[in-house]
């Protein structure tokens, strides 16, 4: 180890001599110790200590340890007067009550814009579509007092897919037409379209904000009614009684009206009589494209009146007396049917006619 060097010499003469009067006039002198050390004394200063200590791993041989020094702390502000009291709704440094619509304009400048999210409806295929369009169809027509209440443009409807208020059938379509609920989407577009095909409007136009969907020629209105019929084929026959001549009527029976169909190449056809309409018939074909063609051809005959002696009875002096007659039964036609005949069929179209259903 080092030998510590024996502290240096420090006596009498390092001392500085001072003189002090005292209050009866005389001078006293006295020793004391000087302002600066002596030379002997004076050393270099040591190296300024860093701010983070200096990590190591013990002392070594002839090694100091570094006594690590907190770094200096900020000096306190030089006391002032108070900050002045910021108002509500004031900037910086304007008085009470003074307007602070330049800062609101820049905070609106530097305020986050929100970003807009186009939503995107689901696309649909027309599988789909013409299902659910087929099944509103059907639901809008069973009923009499429902259908009355669309075609009557009432106030209070609901929407009949989610039950939702409407005020009245344009803002009902708005909401079919626009709904962003995915699992609903395709009823509701389907309930639009049936609601548009009732009132004789034009489904394929966007009812946003203008009703130029309603303008639709009366041609192509009744051609959407005619194209929705029920499936399997039917034809409504009606004034199915026979006059006697004291002016009572006689009612035709379903076998009557069987076999007058059979006279006339009609065979394998089903007649019921209609519950609730007197005189009228229900003639049903085969669930297929050959029972769809017979049922129109029946329903040409019945066009022709007066052609066809099966339907027509004359008097002696060759005035027609009774007629008989019938058409192809449609979805509109649907609310005159008894509850098994509907709950028997459904709604097809001849446009689109798929045979897989």
């Amino acid at each position: 180890m080092s030998v510590i060097p024996p502290p240096p010499q420090y006596g009498l003469e390092c001392l500085d001599r001072r003189t002090v009067a005292l209050s009866d006039g005389t001078v006293r002198t006295y020793f004391a110790l000087p302002l600066e050390p002596p030379p002997q004394l004076r050393q270099p200063p040591p190296p300024l200590p860093p701010i983070f200590p200096v990590p190591h791993l013990g002392p070594g041989p002839g090694a100091v340890l570094n006594r690590w020094i907190p770094p200096l702390m900020h000096a306190a502000a030089p006391p002032g007067p108070p900050p002045k009291r910021k108002w509500e709704g004031q900037s910086n440094g304007a008085a009470p009550g003074e307007s602070s619509g330049r800062q609101h304009q820049q905070q609106q400048q530097h305020k986050p814009v929100a970003k807009l999210v186009k939503v995107e409806k689901p696309e649909l295929d027309a599988k789909t579509l013409k299902s659910s369009f087929l099944k509103m169809v059907k639901m809008i027509n069973e009923n009499t007092e429902v259908k009355k209440n669309y075609r009557a443009n009432g106030k209070k409807l609901k929407c009949a897919v989610c039950n939702r208020d409407n005020i009245d059938l344009h803002a009902l379509l708005n909401h079919s037409y626009n709904t962003k609920n995915p699992e609903l989407r395709a009823d509701h577009l389907g309930l639009h379209k049936a609601i548009c095909v009732l009132m004789g409007w034009n489904y394929s136009v966007d009812p946003v904000h203008k009703k130029a969907y309603q303008t639709l020629s009366n041609a192509d209105a009744e051609a959407n009614r005619g194209d929705l019929i029920l499936w399997p084929p039917t034809i409504i026959v009606e004034n199915t009684y026979t006059p006697r001549n004291n002016g009572q009527k006689d009612g035709m029976s379903n076998k009557e009206l069987e076999g007058k169909l059979r006279e006339m190449g009609f065979g394998g056809v089903t007649v019921k009589p209609l519950v609730g309409k007197d005189g009228a018939m229900v003639v049903r074909f085969a669930s297929s494209l050959a029972g769809l063609n017979e049922a129109v051809r029946l329903a040409e005959l019945f066009k022709a009146e007066g052609i066809n002696p099966m339907f027509v009875k004359v008097d002696e002096n060759g005035q027609r007396t009774w007629v008989l007659y019938g058409y192809l039964a449609t979805a509109w036609n649907l609310d005159a049917l008894d509850t098994e005949l509907k709950q028997n069929v459904v709604i097809k179209s001849r446009k689109e006619l798929d045979l897989s259903d």
